[in-house]
């Protein structure tokens, strides 16, 4: 679960700093604001859970952690590429973030809470 720590914490560092730069350095139009916002969202959203999953045993509980993480850095991760270079190559993968992270969810809820 020591993997699942450090992902989660990147997870954070990576939405910290997307931020910082769009309000500093990136100069944002207001939609693109938008998108790397609403990718910082999920992104933190997703670092909490999988610390929070971290420290709980069982399979399930790092499937989800792993899912949760992986789907948010997916889904965010093409929102800042739309954002910052406008490409949209890319966008296609975005239901496959957003799926993968909502199946994260469900795992969880089949999960065994720790004791």
């Amino acid at each position: 679960m020591r993997l699942l720590n450090v992902f989660a914490a990147l997870s954070g560092v990576v939405a910290l700093v997307m931020l910082v730069l769009a309000a500093h350095a990136l100069q944002p139009a207001p939609e693109d604001l938008d998108r790397i916002q609403l990718a910082a969202f999920i992104q933190l959203g997703a670092a909490a859970a999988g610390l929070a999953l971290a420290n709980r045993s069982g399979v399930l509980n790092l499937v989800a952690g792993i899912m949760i993480l992986a789907g948010a850095a997916i889904f965010g991760g093409i929102l800042y590429t739309l954002a910052i270079t406008h490409s949209r190559a890319l966008i296609m993968l975005a239901p496959v973030g957003g799926i993968t992270l909502i199946l994260g969810w469900v795992v969880l809820v089949f999960a065994k809470p720790s004791a």
